[in-house]
């Protein structure tokens, strides 16, 4: 009678000592909590079996159930074992407590039929220290006997120890905040967040900017016509005194060649007046008008081949030829003054910033510009504040901007004129509280005029 008891001891020291191999061999919580639920079977012979644990709030977590590969916290078991584990919880100084489902309270063991079988046992998980981490619950159709509560008491210190060697060593902060009391967590929080309130930061604001060329050269048409022919192409490197565009002059020449006959015929009428005054007084007083009409003719005949000179536009220097395209140019009709393109010298540019009125901050000339442009955001362009708007202008897309100038850094790569991208400008430094909530603050006086 003794060896068959021995030997079933021996099964039983060999089958926890093979469970603990397994716990300790563990790479993650989640492997522990897979093993102790389905390894612990020929340790002790369950239906099923459910570990949970105590979320930082305290609350019961079911972390994994036997047989399942996981369980929803909403679904009607989860919630059914988490009222379950409550009831055993609720019993101190009992690390194992088992019990019949009949005599639980009747909620529990009505709701608990349809899942569970008739008998169940509960273990905690205790740490080192006494502390309970959670707990393992088992299920089974026979009652459970002391040796079977001796077992389950052996698997939760074995689980309780491998857990608390998981938390003591990945989860530094949790245990931390677990053994820090709330009021002095509340307490410390308010005091990081006062200290960090007051730490100062440079003032920044976020804008659109744009590369554009430094001291460019407007070309403007110089009379009022239309557009004949663009000789160059859009961003096209020209040179001084290179014919850039023509207005038709046809107009203009067909007045010049009616004055040039009129001239003629002035002349005419003056030479045969002074001709015939030899021989009649009385035409002597015809020579000085018709000497006027001749003098008007000939100012007038200057002033159109002057002007006719002006329907040919030529550039006044080399640089880049900047415009938005050509054939939308040609058959235009354009004003004396209105600008149909720029000269500039692609070796001088400029940052030009667009900040939205809401975004506006307090600038210094001198003030830092960080630029970064779509074509290379790895590499932010440094500048410097050179000129800013006292007033918004209207941008093409109808919003408002404070135009801001700024001249880039020695040594900078020289960007392409054209290129886009966004702008950081930096204002003076502020507390830190002051910069999270200074947009807050701005929401709530607009929205309620406080």
């Amino acid at each position: 009678m003794t060896e068959p008891i021995q030997a079933n001891s021996r099964n039983i020291a060999a089958e926890l000592l093979e469970f603990q191999r397994k716990l300790q061999a563990c790479k993650s919580l989640r492997e522990l909590a897979f093993v102790a639920v389905n390894d612990s079977l020929p340790v002790l012979h369950f239906d099923q079996a459910v570990i949970w644990q105590y979320d930082t709030r305290s609350s019961v977590v079911v972390e994994a159930v036997s047989g399942l590969a996981e369980l929803a916290p909403e679904a009607p078991y989860a919630q059914w074992l988490t009222r379950a584990v409550a009831h055993f919880v609720s019993a101190p100084g009992q690390p194992v407590v088992s019990s019949p489902l009949a005599d639980l309270p009747d909620a529990l063991s009505e709701d608990g039929a349809e899942w569970v079988h008739d008998h169940l046992l509960h273990c905690a998980l205790t740490t080192p220290d006494g502390a309970t981490v959670g707990g393992l619950l088992f299920t089974r159709a026979q009652p459970f006997s002391d040796i079977d509560r001796a077992v389950a008491q052996w698997t939760g210190a074995s689980v309780g120890f491998t857990l608390w060697a998981w938390r003591r060593d990945y989860r530094p902060v949790r245990r931390w905040l677990q053994s820090v009391s709330t009021r002095r967590l509340v307490a410390g929080a308010a005091i990081i967040a006062v200290l960090l309130a007051v730490v100062p930061v440079r003032l920044s604001a976020l804008a659109s900017a744009e590369i554009t060329p430094l001291r460019p050269i407007p070309i403007t048409s110089p009379v009022e016509g239309v557009v004949d022919t663009v000789n160059v192409q859009p961003n096209q490197i020209v040179k001084a005194d290179e014919l850039l565009v023509v207005l038709n002059d046809t107009t203009t020449r067909n007045r010049l060649e009616v004055s040039l006959k009129a001239l003629d015929i002035a002349r005419a009428d003056l030479q045969r007046a002074i001709n015939k005054s030899f021989t009649d007084e009385a035409s002597k007083g015809e020579i000085n008008v018709l000497d006027a009409r001749v003098r008007e003719k000939a100012a007038e005949v200057s002033y159109l081949t002057e002007l006719l000179d002006k329907y040919t536009i030529s550039a006044p220097q080399g640089g880049l030829a900047i415009f938005a395209d050509g054939d939308e140019w040609r058959g235009r009709p354009v004003q004396p003054g209105e600008k149909i393109m720029t000269i500039a010298d692609p070796s001088l540019v400029q940052a030009t910033v667009y900040l939205s009125p809401e975004d506006a901050v307090q600038l210094e000339i001198g003030a830092e510009v960080s630029v970064i442009l779509n074509v290379d955001p790895l590499n932010p362009l440094k500048a410097r504040i050179v000129q800013t708007s006292y007033e918004t202008v209207t941008l093409p897309d109808n919003s408002l901007a404070y135009v801001i100038k700024a001249e880039l850094d020695a040594g900078s790569a020289l960007p392409r004129i054209g290129h886009r991208g966004t702008a950081k400008v930096y204002a003076e430094k502020v507390s830190l509280g002051y910069y999270l909530m200074r947009k807050p603050i701005l929401f709530v006086r607009k929205t309620f005029g406080i």
